[in-house]
């Protein structure tokens, strides 16, 4: 229930339906329960009466076994006295005595065996406690049933049976008789009384554990028992005599019946039990039936409103898929799609196209010296005044960088599309207004037609790309068709651009190190990492030739990590080889200083790699530096324990200003002025300004390129700290300089 929307709780009531359905499933439910509950009753009673009646017909044939095997005396009485008779004509007390006492000894509940010659007592044994029976005349006894029972035993052949009734010895008990002729001559009675209560024991009918009760009812006479239960006997039993009948009748006692009420209540209680829960469970389906229908109502109403939403965020997300962030102009997926659509279309129709491949000249200048804020609007200006010029359903996309591409569909002739050149180089003649100074930038723009120039898109888009670095070369500003026989430099620029991502994939990319030596010393006390491409098919490329693509291209990103990867990986390397640990400077380019993250960037490759940032120096340019927006993240890797260095200072734009305030450690003289040395004044004056500014902020200065001993010379004696230059070692791999590490381990 708690997994319902809580919403739905505070308006929601049961329906009535829901009432009548468990209404009737409980009435149901509980007649099923009754016509169990007399079921199993019935049952059970049915059971115990079997038991009592069971258990009855035992205690009857018990009774039946214990009166029959004593009544059987009285035929071995008669046969002893006609045996005594035919022998002596009389019967010997003694050895009367002597037969009966071997049978009472015997056989338990026999009160006495007697002899009544002409119907007189006059033998009687046991004689102790019958002594009343001696002289007893049975036809002129005071009971009429003894008289009358004498009468009949008289003229009957088989046994009678008088009784049960009061003896006259006391107690009452059960008199068996059989008359004796001799002849036809009436001799006289044999006779054995039983005891009736040793009867009634013998067959264990005092035992009030056998799960019944009982009366027994001998003649008419209640021996024990209820004599209600003859009333109406619901179990009887009839014991057949000789002479006569008993009954026995009983039912199952009291507490067996209690017993039943006990476990039908029981049952009754688990049904009822077991009614209450499947009432409750369908009460809960039946409620949470209705309220997840509710719930439902109100999540399709709620997910027809998300769907909408997210329609219209899909139509949007599309949109944005397919335009540029900075300038809100159709991107370079949109392009490629657009224009192999666009070549398709006219391979069917045989129409022209055109395809206008921008770059903006200078762009990576201002982009650097101003920042990265000022570069996008710079491109935005751009996007802005080409779609405000070109409107004959042109399409316009920028598809990354300063790179910028116009298709012109319908196109008749070249110019045609040399007037749309023409039109796009007049918008770049009006300088653009950033940072409250004006900059003129123009564009070098290579045209290339379908299907003139190319069969399919990607051919278009690299001879179109060709013939804009051939507008380069040739002094930018300009604009060039595509020709066959064009600079194959430019061909070698595009081979470069494309292999560039195929060299990260392939780990092309390796590293040379050159030493950097303390001046005054001679000792190795650093390395400079320089990145070698291995070419497959060209060898190895020097950095100049494919750096500024890379940097053009975004490439330079993961280039400049992966070389930065290449370098902890070696100094740890180094370090477990036993060479004690060596400071090596990176070069950071200005695409990589432009990252947010970029701190975190380069402490996460050291802690993957567990190299401490304080053997790392980064190496950034000059311009970079000078920029406001850039003291965050200097700071940032300075307090995180890296070397900060200026690399190539007084090439650019130098500002003393800005330089007492850069958290920087270390300052690097350019080649340009160490090459001057011994050579131009000028150079060696800029040299020994630059010692001495350095030398009063605490700055650490190396100049690289040194390669005579004149310029080693003119360095020391000026108090330049570190050098670095052909004159100690070329850039060489690692394995080449690992001999260097292990010579200046030793001295």
């Amino acid at each position: 229930m708690s997994t319902l929307g809580s919403n739905t709780r505070g308006f929601y009531s049961v329906p009535a339906k829901i009432w009548i359905i468990l209404a009737c499933v409980t009435l149901f439910l509980g007649s099923l329960i009754g016509l169990f509950t007399n079921a199993y009753r019935d049952r059970l009673v049915q059971e115990i009466h079997h038991d009592a009646a069971y258990e009855l017909a035992a205690n009857a044939a018990t009774l039946s076994a214990a009166i029959t095997i004593k009544l059987q005396l009285t035929n071995g009485i008669k046969a002893f006295v006609l045996n005594e008779l035919a022998h002596t004509s009389t019967v010997s007390r003694s050895r009367f005595d002597t037969f009966a006492a071997a049978f009472i000894e015997r056989i338990p509940g026999i009160r006495n065996v007697s002899l009544y010659p002409d119907g007189i007592a006059e033998y009687v044994f046991p004689l102790a406690g019958n002594e009343e029976v001696l002289g007893l005349d049975l036809f002129r006894h005071p009971d009429p049933s003894v008289r009358e029972n004498a009468e009949r035993a008289k003229l009957a052949d088989d046994m009678t049976i008088l009784g049960p009734i009061e003896l006259t010895q006391g107690g009452v008990g059960l008199i068996s008789r059989q008359s004796v002729y001799v002849g036809d001559r009436f001799w006289g009675f044999v006779s054995v009384v039983l005891d009736n209560s040793s009867i009634l024991q013998e067959a264990d009918l005092f035992n009030g554990d056998k799960g019944i009760d009982l009366s027994v009812r001998a003649n008419g006479r209640i021996l024990i028992g209820d004599p209600r239960l003859f009333d109406h006997p619901g179990l009887l039993e009839k014991v057949a005599l000789p002479d006569g009948q008993w009954e026995i009748a009983a039912v199952p006692n009291r507490s067996r019946l209690d017993s039943i009420a006990s476990k039908i209540h029981v049952v009754q209680a688990t049904c009822a039990g077991s009614l209450l829960l499947i009432v409750y469970f369908l009460y809960v389906q039946l409620t949470q039936k209705a309220r997840l229908q509710l719930l439902v109502e109100e999540r399709t109403r709620k997910l027809e409103i998300t769907n909408r939403k997210l329609e219209t965020a899909f139509h949007e997300l599309s949109a944005a898929a397919y335009h540029d962030a900075v300038t809100g102009m159709r991107n370079r997926t949109f392009f490629n799609e657009h224009l192999a659509d666009r070549i398709a279309e006219c391979g069917r129709t045989g129409e022209k196209l055109a395809l206008l491949y921008l770059d903006l000249d200078h762009f990576k200048m201002v982009n650097d010296s101003l920042g990265h804020i000022y570069g996008d609007l710079l491109l935005r200006e751009v996007a802005r005044r080409l779609s405000d010029t070109l409107r004959n359903g042109e399409v316009i996309s920028r598809i990354g960088g300063d790179e910028f591409t116009i298709i012109v569909p319908s196109v008749k002739d070249q110019a045609q599309v040399k007037l749309i050149a023409r039109q796009i180089r007049e918008l770049f003649q009006q300088p653009f207004l950033l940072r409250d100074s004006e900059y003129l930038v123009t564009t070098s723009i290579g045209i290339a037609l379908f299907p003139n120039h190319a069969q399919d898109d990607a051919t278009l888009i690299r001879n179109a790309d060709l013939a804009m670095y051939r507008a380069k070369e040739e002094g930018k500003n300009l604009f060039r068709f595509y020709d066959p026989a064009m600079n194959p430099n430019a061909e070698e620029t595009m081979e470069i651009k494309l292999g560039l991502r195929r060299a990260l994939e392939k780990n092309e990319f390796t590293v040379h190190y050159q030493p950097q030596i303390e001046a005054r010393t001679g000792k190795l006390i650093g390395l400079e990492a320089l990145i070698r491409w291995e070419h497959p098919v060209r060898g190895l490329i020097p950095p100049n030739h494919f750096i500024p693509i890379a940097e053009e291209t975004g490439l330079i990103l993961p280039i400049g990590e992966k070389v930065l990867s290449i370098v902890c990986a070696q100094s740890i390397a180094w370090q477990r080889a036993g060479i004690p640990p060596i400071r090596i400077a990176v070069n950071l380019s200005a695409r990589q200083f432009a990252q947010e993250d970029l701190a975190e960037r380069i402490n996460g490759i050291l802690e993957r790699h567990g190299l401490d940032p304080k053997y790392i120096e980064l190496e950034i340019t000059e311009n970079t530096a000078m920029k406001d927006d850039m003291q965050p993240a200097l700071n940032e890797l300075r307090e995180r324990g890296f070397t900060i260095a200026i690399d190539d200072f007084g090439t650019q734009y130098s500002s003393l200003n800005y330089l007492k305030r850069l958290p920087v450690d270390k300052i690097k003289i350019d080649r340009s002025f160490v090459s001057g040395i011994a050579r131009d004044r000028k150079d060696e004056a800029i040299i020994v300004a630059m010692l001495q500014i350095a030398n009063r902020l605490n700055l650490t200065v190396i100049a690289e390129g040194v390669e005579t001993n004149e310029q080693l010379a003119f360095l020391r004696d000026n108090n330049c700290q570190e050098i670095q230059g052909f004159i100690f070692s070329k850039p060489q791999p690692a394995e080449r300089i690992e001999p260097l590490l292990t010579k200046a381990l030793i001295s």
